[in-house]
């Protein structure tokens, strides 16, 4: 069905406007950058921004996919547990909502009460829709039913090269082999009988830097 390869092809934007997000936005990149030196990090939960963003990318692709396709439902997986535990043995388990008011609640409930402007920014950036222009693409059809296929998902493969965000590393052969143009959101589907691997989406989230804007 051609709608799956447009559908996978507009979660990895989805994701990738969420991993550009998470840099370009200042309530967000100071959370990212905290990462980095460690004693700035969020206490309230054991795990880190940097897992929640990819928790997050892992959770909307899940949603969005599984929204369109029904038939994906419980065949979606990734490399993320999207529970997050706390200090005293209490867990918030990420997702997305049905509203964007919702989804900053839940996400309030992981990054603090101080962070409603984080957490607004993100559940923005989940409930936006995605249009693709590609007519080219509209026209492939693959050949695969979403009934005969799982999914597997790694949010944001390199994350410390994101988390980084080396700008400047050379590419070899037109490849980059490290900076944060190496981040990739990665999204396959492979036969859930089988297991074999039948169609994949590789996004660059910070392919181009636009020289107007200065954004990716």
């Amino acid at each position: 069905m051609a709608g799956l390869l447009q559908a996978l092809v507009a979660v990895s934007e989805k994701a990738a406007e969420v991993a550009r997000l998470c840099r370009a936005e200042e309530p967000l990149f100071r959370l990212l950058v905290a990462e980095k030196t460690g004693p700035d990090r969020n206490r309230r939960f054991l795990q880190d921004f940097k897992t929640l963003a990819d928790v997050l990318i892992q959770e909307v692709i899940k949603h969005d996919l599984g929204t369109q396709f029904p038939e994906l439902r419980g065949h979606i997986h990734g490399e993320e547990s999207n529970e997050f535990r706390d200090a005293e043995g209490g867990t918030v388990t990420v997702r997305v909502c049905a509203t964007p008011g919702h989804t900053v609640a839940l996400l309030l409930a992981v990054l603090g009460p101080e962070q409603t402007r984080a957490a607004e920014l993100l559940a923005e950036a989940v409930h936006r829709e995605v249009t693709l222009g590609d007519t080219e693409l509209a026209g492939i059809d693959p050949g695969v039913s979403p009934g005969d296929v799982g999914i597997w998902i790694d949010p944001i493969d390199s994350t410390n090269e994101f988390i980084r965000g080396c700008e400047d590393v050379v590419p070899i052969d037109g490849i980059v082999p490290g900076g944060l143009r190496s981040a990739l959101v990665l999204v396959g589907a492979f036969d859930r009988h089988s297991g074999v691997p039948v169609l994949g989406v590789i996004n660059e989230p910070f392919f181009q830097r636009d020289s107007q804007t200065h954004r990716y």
